[in-house]
């Protein structure tokens, strides 16, 4: 409680209460390496959450600012397909874009967000059209009627996230100028409550904003990575030369670890809540169910289906596997085999669902791989199959590929004694000295950083 702060405060029943999420940026679920109790977000607790709300008899709107994913390729494809699909299974009730989706080729984000027979789908924004804004895939808004309130609700891609977008196939406008004639239909509509999604940086929403006053929620893009606990007040809205309804304005965070609840009650009252979803909400069957679909569809694909990036190791040198080590670093690579660094590929293995096909899984937990970057080096681990020897988080994870340095002492390949000593020097490690320390520090932080080890502290954890 103390880490996570108050998951959530049940209150009296609103009449309507609207839920907002947004820039999940790829993580579908929390990595789970050091345990998923010390981590934030995924779809799975996100369900959850909205769950225990309708089963609380609250009336829940659910919408998401976009971002879905953050990376491009077969995998990121494969998983915004998933991403949505969890969106739709949740009712979401509008999603807009982020220009991080529009990097998917656009035929992928088309069969992805488009309604299936009497399926309504959740995605709209106003400025951009899928294969054109003829084509009726996604519409610019929506007006959703519930607990007796008319909600009108639009997105918009703010003009500098727009220059990122370069697909003949994703037609476009001007922020502001998409707005005035989407805001004009809102006006008409009689809504209670109008609600903007705005995939711009804070200023560039608040613009937006102030040149269209009618939307009292405004969602932003681009705040800090753990959003305030309440919305921020924008100027009202006149209203007969007088101040009219409050407005807010809203940041969510990123990786998906927050939502943020309005809740709207019949005397115009509105409270805010922020909630962690953390691993006091629990998995969600169904969301696991979809987890394991997507793994699944990695492992059919395999690592080489995957169309990965293989670029050669930036050393120039090539990787021999742990073993290789084992005969003269007799006492470190015992060290080594009783750690947890030795059974990093079985953690995956024995998952439920298993991950050891998943890239951004892998990258930690075996030889050969950019773990920030999530692709193998040209000599990297691909598979058991193929490359046994590479498996685990292993010694040259760390100190280097050792391959050459290893042919040399075998005798394998002759070399001068300069030679030998200067492959010898480019595999030494030590924390004797600052510098050498921090290197340490920095290769370990590859993997366990904030997303993977949140509270990964080098002196806790070197004795072990």
């Amino acid at each position: 409680l103390g880490r996570n702060g108050e998951v959530f405060r049940e209150g009296p029943r609103p009449r309507r209460a609207i839920v907002f999420s947004g820039e999940l940026d790829g993580y579908i679920e929390p990595c789970g390496c050091t345990g998923k109790e010390n981590q934030k977000g995924g779809l799975s607790r996100r369900r959850n959450f909205l769950g225990a709300r309708e089963k609380a008899g609250w009336p829940v709107v659910s919408v998401d600012l976009g971002d879905q994913v953050s990376r491009f390729g077969r995998q990121t494809e494969i998983k915004f397909r998933s991403i949505v699909d969890g969106l739709k299974a949740m009712r979401y009730a509008a999603v807009g874009f982020g220009p991080k989706d529009l990097r998917l080729p656009a035929e992928e984000v088309v069969a992805a967000v488009s309604a299936v027979g009497d399926e309504q789908t959740p995605f709209l924004c106003a400025n951009v059209g899928l294969l054109g804004f003829d084509t009726g895939i996604t519409p610019r808004f929506r007006v959703v009627e519930a607990g007796g309130l008319r909600i009108g609700i639009t997105a918009i891609l703010g003009d500098a996230e727009l220059a990122a977008v370069r697909n003949d196939l994703v037609a476009t406008e001007p922020a502001a100028e998409a707005l005035a004639g989407v805001a004009a239909e809102l006006a008409k509509a009689g809504c209670d409550h109008q609600i903007l999604l705005c995939f711009a940086p804070p200023e560039e929403t608040k613009q937006l904003a102030s040149r269209y006053p009618q939307f009292d929620f405004v969602v932003t893009a681009g705040g800090a990575e753990e959003p305030p606990a309440s919305a921020e007040s924008l100027p009202p809205r006149l209203e007969g030369g007088k101040p009219g309804r409050p407005r807010h304005l809203l940041e969510l965070g990123h990786k998906g670890m927050f939502a943020m609840v309005a809740g709207i009650y019949d005397d115009a009252a509105l409270r805010w809540q922020r909630v962690p979803l953390d691993a006091r909400w629990g998995e969600a069957d169904d969301m696991i169910r979809l987890l394991g679909e997507y793994q699944a569809q990695l492992e059919t694909l395999g690592l080489d289906g995957l169309g990965l990036f293989k670029p050669r190791h930036p050393s120039g040198r090539r990787s021999a596997g742990s073993a290789a080590c084992a005969d003269c670093h007799k006492a470190a690579f015992e060290v080594w085999q009783e750690s947890g660094h030795a059974h990093a590929l079985t953690t995956l293995e024995t998952q439920s669902p298993r991950r050891d096909g998943d890239p951004e899984c892998l990258s930690c937990h075996v030889v050969g791989w950019s773990p920030q970057k999530f692709h193998p080096y040209a000599d990297g681990f691909m598979g058991m199959d193929k490359t046994p020897h590479l498996a685990q988080q292993g010694c040259e994870n760390c100190h280097g590929p050792a391959a050459a340095h290893a042919a040399v002492v075998r005798g394998d390949v002759r070399a001068t004694g300069t030679e030998r000593d200067r492959l010898r020097a480019e595999l030494a490690m030590s924390i004797d000295t600052p510098e050498g320390r921090q290197r340490v520090i920095n290769n370990c932080l590859e993997c366990h950083d904030l997303d993977n080890s949140p509270h990964f502290e080098f002196d806790d954890y070197w004795p072990q």
